[in-house]
């Protein structure tokens, strides 16, 4: 599972930058796991097509390779919140 949270955005013409943050976990095929967290560094131009990417990069910040624990819930299962949150 991954989540991007929104970061950084700038322009300067045709050009801009940015930066994203994620969120990552999972359990791999061969068993293994894996949560990190980490950001996206990017580069764009714009073109008369609208703006294109012209570089990404990723950068892990933090990498966990520990087994994860959880599991996915049963069908149907529900969490009743405390009254006044929801």
């Amino acid at each position: 599972m991954q989540t991007v949270h929104p970061g950084v955005l700038g322009v300067d013409g045709d050009s801009a930058y940015g930066r994203a943050y994620l969120v990552e976990f999972g359990r791999m095929r061969d068993g293994s796991s894996h949560a990190d967290h980490a950001l996206y560094h990017d580069r764009y131009r714009r073109t008369p097509a609208g703006w294109r990417f012209i570089e990404r990069s990723y950068e892990i910040r933090y990498l966990d390779t520990t087994a994860l624990t959880g599991a996915p819930p049963e069908p149907g299962l529900t969490v009743p919140l405390p009254a006044g949150q929801g």
